[in-house]
């Protein structure tokens, strides 16, 4: 199997998408976008300057809110993915090649530190999956990556039970009833502080 680094030289080359989807809804589509970047989910990273928000082609991380349980062990696996991305790009300059744009306007590219693919290199090591949305562009190479972290239960393969985000339903926690006295739902387990006293004070 190809090393990571040997399959980000042909990352370029093996991405499948529509010709016609080359703009933004803000005029062209940007070839290249460089700098600084920060966070905002496994996945998404925002440059700041300019203010350019970009989606890895090809890859999604987990929802940030969701949960896998290895050997008998919670963890925060869409936290877990946002850190990891954190770690690769902090006090790094990321270079990001666009390849087309989403149904929200967002940037799909492929992006890099130095020579490090950040999609390939999460999806080797178990951080997320290999994934495009209908009509989003598809790297072939990605799910060959998939499949042997899968094989080697890294990461999210781990646990057999974690939903993949496409199809991950988030917990709602139920909402108090507008108007009712009950204090179940307010209830911390913790003694509720003493009422504070009345001001009698004279006043002018």
């Amino acid at each position: 199997m190809k090393s990571v680094s040997s399959i980000a030289a042909v990352v370029l080359l093996s991405t499948v998408w529509p010709a016609q989807a080359q703009t933004t809804s803000g005029g062209t589509l940007p070839k290249q976008i460089y700098g600084r970047v920060q966070v905002l989910d496994g996945s998404t990273i925002e440059f700041i300057k300019p203010r350019k928000i970009v989606r890895f082609a090809g890859y999604l991380a987990p929802r940030l809110d969701q949960v896998a349980s290895t050997d008998g062990t919670e963890w925060p696996v869409g936290q877990v993915a946002r850190a990891w991305l954190i770690l690769r790009t902090l006090k790094h300059d990321v270079n990001c090649a666009s390849v087309t744009t989403d149904v929200n306007g967002t940037i799909l590219a492929h992006c890099f530190v130095e020579d490090t693919n950040l999609a390939a290199t999460a999806i080797a090591e178990g951080i997320g999956y290999a994934f495009n949305f209908p009509g989003e562009p598809q790297v072939s190479a990605y799910f060959d990556i998939e499949r042997r972290a899968r094989g080697l239960d890294f990461g999210i393969w781990s646990d057999p039970k974690l939903p993949p985000p496409w199809n991950h339903k988030p917990d709602k926690p139920a909402l108090p009833v507008a108007g009712s006295t009950s204090t179940e739902s307010l209830d911390s387990g913790l003694p509720l502080p003493p009422p504070a006293p009345l001001d009698n004070s004279p006043r002018g």
